[in-house]
C-alpha cells in the first residue's frame, strides 16, 4: 500500500479514535484558532513531501508549508535572499534512549510492517534536504486540552503551531508503550490508547525538562512518527560525523547538492560566495573567526574571482578539516618513507600508545586501517578518532556489598535547587538511566496518600508514580542491586499505605535480608530491591521548626537550616497542597522493618554494640562527616567501621541551591554511598560521574553503579592503629603524570554578544589535577600554573573548529587510586565544556577524551585530543 493510500484508508480510524478519546475523557471546549480545519484532515498520517508533490496538497495546508519552507531552508544557488531563521546544526549530545548513528531505525512497537520499514527508507533516500518535510497529524495532550496539530519534522525542528517548536538535538528520550503509563495515567487516558502514545522529553534550560505527550491515530502512524524522528537523528549525527574526518567527501557532496545543485553539469560552475560558505559553517558548527574563514577560502579559490565551484568547495572542507597536530605525529612515525607499514605501526601502539597486544590482534587493526599493506596520515587520523580512551575495566562483582563505591543520589525527586522547585519522576529516570544505584524517596503524609516531596519546600507526587517508575528502570543499565534510601515522615496508617505500595508494585524484586549475617556478593543481588530505612527505638521529640537541626542525628530533610518563613508565600501552589508536616519523628512500623535489608541508625559512636550489627548503616550529612574526619582517631574509626560496614554521607543544608561536596574525601575513608546532588553538574557530580564510568559487562556502555574499594580499603583491621601502618604503605607510591594537551575538535559555541562578537572568541583549557595531592609543584610548557594542582593553557583565537594549543605538563602524585584529571574548556570567563576522567582508567598515549555539556549531556563530537602517559614509582602489594 503508497502512502498516499494509506493515509486515506487510515482517514476513518483517525476520525473515530478522535471520538473514542472524546468518550473516554472529556475534551474541553477549544478556541477557534486550535481547531483543525475539516479540509485539512484528508492529509493525516505521515508523508515525505519535497516541492514537487506540494500541489497534491489542499491550499490551506500547502500555504502553510511553503510559509514553514520559507522560514527554514538554507540559502538556494541563485538567489539572493537569505532565510529569516537559520537553525544551526549541534553541538549534537548524547540522548539516552535515542540511537546511535552504528544502529537502524527500529519501532518501540514490535511493528514489521513493510509500510513502516519503507517510510523509514524513503527518509534516509531524502536525506538532509531541507526541501524536505515530514508532517503528520497528532494529537497533544496537555492538562487543559487535547488539540490535534499537524506536526512537521524539517530542518531537525519539530514544529506544531507558528511558534510552538522543539529542535531534536534537546530531545533526551522518547517513551511508548508501558514506559509512558505514568504520563497516561497522569492525564486519564485509557490503557487502550498505550499503542499510540508517544512522550517526548525535552531540555529547555539546563535545569529544566519539558515533556511533549502525543496520540496516533494508529499504531502504525505511532511508529511512523517515532522512526521519522530516529532517521532524521541519525542522518544529523553521520552529517557531523562526515566533518571530523578529512578524506570523507560526504559532507561537501551532501551540501553540494542540497545549496547548489544535484545535477552533474552544474558542479563545474562558480557558485558559492564565501557568505555562503559563511553561512553553511554557522549552520554546522563550525565555529572560525572571519578572518580564518575568508583565508583558507582563498587559497581554495583557484581561479580568484571569489565563488567556489564544486571541486574548490571540496577542498576548502578539506582544508578546513585539516588537523596539523596529526600531521606532526604521522610525520615522527612514517620518517622519510612517507607511509606507514605493519612494523612502524605496532611499534606506534606497543611503545607510544602503551597497548599490551599481541602481533596478530595488531595486525588485525592495521589491516582494518591500512591499504593496500600502508597507511597515510588520513587513515592514521581515522585510527585515532576510532580508539577509546578508556580502557577496559574488568570489575569484580563476587565480593559483598559493603566492599563497593556505590553510585549514589541526594533528593533524587528534585530537578532544581532545595527550596521551590520541582518534584518529578523525571528525576530518578535520569539517574537509573546514567548507572545510579542508590536513590532518595522523601514520604510524607497527605490528603491524597503517600507522596514524595521535601516536605514543604517544593512541589510534592504521588508516591506510587515514583515507585512505578522505579519498577519500569531500576534495571534498564546495570542489574545490579538498586537501595532505595527512605525518608519516612508518616504516621503508622501512612506507613501501611507505604509498605503495601511496595508489595504490590516491586513484590519479588525486594531483596528481604537476613539481620544475622553479613552481605552476600553482588552477583548473588542481581536484579534486587534493597530497601534502607530508619529504624528509631520510640517516636522523638524534635524542635518546632523541624528544619532547624544539623546534628548528625537527624534525616537529610531535618538538617534543613530554617527557610520555611521565606516560603511561605508559596505553600499554596500547586501539589503541595494537604502535606501534613509533623513535629514528631515516626517510628518506623515492624512491617516496614521487615523488608528493610538495611537499617538504619543514629549515630553515638563507633563503639557501641549497634555499630556491630551486620547490615546497619550510619547516615551522617556532610557536615557531621567533616568534623568526625577533622579528628585523627575519629577518621581513623570511620574508615575501620566502613571496612566491614555500611555509610552514606549526604550534601549539607545550606546547600540550597543543590550544589554538592568533593565525594573523593569520603571515598578515601571508604564511605561506600557519597550521596550528590545529580540534576547539578558541578565539580562534585563531575568527579562521582568519573569514578562510576566502568561498564556492568564489555558489550554494554552504561556504568554498572559500582566500583570495588582499592584493596588498602579493605583488609579487615583489629586495631585503628593497625590503620596508620597502611596508610604509611601507600604514600610510599607515587604517580608520575605526563600529559599533553595538543587539540579539540567542534568545540560548542559559546553565547556572545553583538558587542562581543567573534573577536572575544579564544577558547582555552584550565586542567585540574584533583585527588590526594601532589608531591612538589607542576612543571608546565607553553602554559600557566594558575594554582598549586592547576595548569591554564594557551589562548587559541577565532578557532572553536579545531584549535592547537600543545601544552605539556609533568607532575608527582600520591597512588591512592583517586586521581583524577579535569578539563575545562572556556572562552572568557564563560565554561563551553568539561570533562572528568579517573587517571586510573585513562588508556595511555594519544586519545580523543570526550567532553560534556554543563548539563552532564556527553558531546557527540567535540572532543579534546591529549597524549598522557604515567607510571607507577612503587608498588604497595
Amino acid at each position: 500500500m503508497g502512502l498516499n493510500n494509506a493515509y486515506k484508508a487510515n482517514n476513518r480510524d483517525f476520525t473515530s479514535s478522535i471520538d473514542s478519546f472524546s468518550d473516554v475523557k472529556q475534551m474541553d471546549k477549544l478556541p477557534a484558532d486550535d481547531v483543525v480545519p475539516t479540509e485539512n484532515r484528508k492529509y493525516q498520517g505521515a508523508a515525505v513531501m519535497p516541492h514537487h508533490q506540494m500541489s497534491v496538497m489542499s491550499q490551506p495546508l500547502a500555504k502553510g508549508v511553503r510559509e514553514l519552507i520559507k522560514k527554514t531552508t538554507a540559502f538556494m544557488s541563485g538567489s539572493k535572499s537569505k532565510p529569516q531563521k537559520l537553525m544551526e546544526l549541534g553541538p549534537m549530545t548524547y540522548a539516552h534512549s535515542v540511537l546511535t548513528a552504528s544502529e537502524k531505525p527500529l519501532c518501540h512497537m514490535a511493528l514489521e510492517s513493510s509500510c513502516v520499514n519503507g517510510f523509514a527508507d524513503t527518509l534516509l533516500d531524502n536525506g538532509m534536504s531541507d526541501a524536505t518535510l515530514v508532517a503528520m497529524w497528532l494529537i497533544r495532550v496537555t492538562r487543559r486540552k487535547r488539540v490535534r496539530y499537524c506536526f512537521r519534522i524539517s530542518n531537525g525542528v519539530l514544529t506544531w503551531k507558528e511558534n510552538r517548536m522543539l529542535e531534536l538535538d534537546t530531545i533526551k528520550d522518547i517513551r511508548m508503550a508501558e514506559m509512558a503509563k505514568n504520563y497516561r495515567e497522569q492525564y486519564d487516558i485509557l490503557d487502550a490508547f498505550a499503542s499510540r502514545w508517544i512522550t517526548i522529553i525535552y531540555q529547555v534550560s539546563p535545569t529544566k525538562l519539558k515533556a511533549l505527550h502525543l496520540i496516533a491515530p494508529t499504531q502504525l502512524e505511532c511508529a511512523k512518527f517515532y522512526n521519522a524522528v530516529l532517521t532524521v537523528a541519525r542522518q544529523r549525527r553521520e552529517l557531523m560525523e562526515s566533518i571530523s574526518v578529512p578524506s570523507s567527501e560526504a559532507f561537501a557532496n551532501i551540501h553540494w547538492k542540497v545549496n547548489v545543485s544535484s545535477k552533474k553539469a552544474d558542479e563545474s560552475k562558480d557558485t558559492l560566495s564565501f557568505e555562503d560558505v559563511q553561512r553553511l559553517c554557522t549552520k554546522f558548527h563550525i565555529y572560525c573567526s572571519s578572518s580564518y574563514l575568508e583565508r583558507v577560502f582563498r587559497i581554495a579559490d583557484v581561479n580568484c574571482n571569489g565563488l567556489l565551484n564544486f571541486s574548490e568547495f571540496c577542498t576548502f572542507v578539506r582544508m578546513l578539516k585539516k588537523r596539523h597536530e596529526v600531521t606532526e605525529i604521522w610525520q615522527k612515525i612514517a620518517a622519510e618513507a612517507g607511509m606507514i607499514d605493519f612494523e612502524k605501526f605496532y611499534g606506534f601502539v606497543t611503545d607510544v600508545q602503551c597497548e599490551d597486544m599481541d602481533v596478530q590482534l595488531a595486525q588485525d587493526i592495521f589491516d582494518k586501517y591500512s591499504h593496500e599493506g600502508y597507511m597515510d596520515e588520513d587513515l592514521l587520523l581515522k585510527f585515532l578518532t576510532a580508539q577509546p580512551y578508556a580502557k577496559e575495566v574488568e570489575e569484580d562483582y563476587s565480593r559483598p556489598l559493603s566492599e563497593y563505591f556505590i553510585s549514589s543520589s541526594h533528593n533524587t525527586y528534585l530537578l532544581g535547587n532545595q527550596v521551590g522547585s520541582m518534584a518529578s519522576v523525571e528525576g530518578y529516570i535520569q539517574a537509573l538511566q546514567q548507572g545510579c544505584r542508590s536513590v532518595e524517596i522523601d514520604i510524607w503524609d497527605s490528603d491524597d496518600g503517600p507522596v514524595v516531596c521535601h516536605g514543604k519546600l517544593t512541589s510534592s507526587l504521588p508516591l506510587r508514580n515514583v515507585i512505578d517508575v522505579i519498577s519500569k528502570y531500576a534495571f534498564i543499565t546495570s542489574p545490579y542491586p538498586l537501595i532505595l534510601s527512605l525518608e519516612i515522615h508518616c504516621r503508622s496508617e501512612g506507613q501501611l499505605e507505604v509498605k503495601q505500595l511496595f508489595d504490590d508494585i516491586l513484590g519479588p524484586l525486594i531483596y528481604v535480608a537476613d539481620h544475622s549475617v553479613g552481605w552476600p556478593s553482588l552477583r548473588d543481588l542481581k536484579h534486587k530491591i534493597i530497601i534502607k530505612s530508619k529504624k528509631l527505638k520510640a517516636n522523638v521529640d524534635v524542635s518546632t521548626d523541624i528544619c532547624h537541626s544539623t546534628s548528625s542525628k537527624g534525616s537529610s530533610y531535618d538538617s534543613e537550616f530554617d527557610i520555611q518563613s521565606q516560603h511561605a508565600t508559596t505553600m499554596t501552589r500547586r501539589g503541595m497542597r494537604g502535606i501534613h508536616i509533623s513535629k514528631r519523628k515516626h517510628r518506623v512500623i515492624e512491617q516496614l522493618l521487615q523488608i528493610s535489608a538495611i537499617h538504619g541508625i543514629t549515630f553515638r559512636n563507633f563503639s557501641l554494640p549497634e555499630s556491630k550489627t551486620p547490615t546497619h548503616c550510619f547516615s551522617l550529612s556532610e557536615r557531621s562527616f567533616d568534623n568526625l574526619a577533622n579528628d585523627e582517631l575519629q577518621r581513623l574509626a570511620i574508615d575501620k567501621h566502613n571496612r566491614r560496614h555500611l555509610m552514606r554521607v549526604y550534601p549539607h543544608a545550606f546547600r540550597y541551591k543543590s550544589s554538592n561536596y568533593d565525594p573523593i574525601k569520603c571515598w578515601r575513608l571508604g564511605v561506600q554511598m557519597a550521596a550528590t546532588n545529580w540534576q547539578t553538574y558541578d565539580l562534585g557530580q563531575q568527579v562521582n560521574q568519573a569514578m562510576f564510568r566502568v561498564t556492568a559487562r564489555d558489550d554494554w556502555p552504561w556504568p554498572s553503579g559500582y566500583v570495588r574499594k582499592p584493596e588498602y580499603l579493605l583488609h579487615t583491621v583489629p586495631k585503628t592503629s593497625f590503620i596508620r601502618d597502611i596508610y604509611e604503605a601507600v604514600h610510599s607510591s607515587a604517580v608520575v603524570l605526563s600529559l599533553e594537551l595538543l587539540s579539540a575538535q567542534l568545540l560548542p559555541k559559546p553565547k556572545l554578544s553583538s558587542r562581543e562578537g567573534e573577536a572575544h572568541f579564544a577558547p582555552y583549557v584550565v586542567i585540574e589535577l584533583l585527588g590526594d595531592g601532589l608531591r612538589g609543584p607542576i612543571n608546565v610548557e607553553n602554559g600557566l600554573v594558575t594554582a598549586p594542582n592547576q595548569v591554564t593553557s594557551c589562548r587559541c583565537p577565532g578557532n572553536g573548529f579545531n584549535p592547537i594549543w600543545k601544552t605539556s605538563l609533568t607532575a608527582t602524585l600520591n597512588n591512592t587510586g583517586f586521581n583524577f584529571i579535569r578539563y575545562i574548556v572556556k572562552n572568557a570567563e564563560i565554561t563551553l565544556a568539561t570533562c572528568c576522567v579517573r587517571l586510573d582508567y585513562l588508556k595511555r598515549g594519544y586519545r580523543h577524551v570526550p567532553l560534556y555539556s554543563l548539563e552532564s549531556s556527553r558531546f557527540i563530537f567535540s572532543t579534546l585530543f591529549v597524549k598522557t602517559d604515567y607510571r607507577i614509582a612503587s608498588s604497595l602489594f
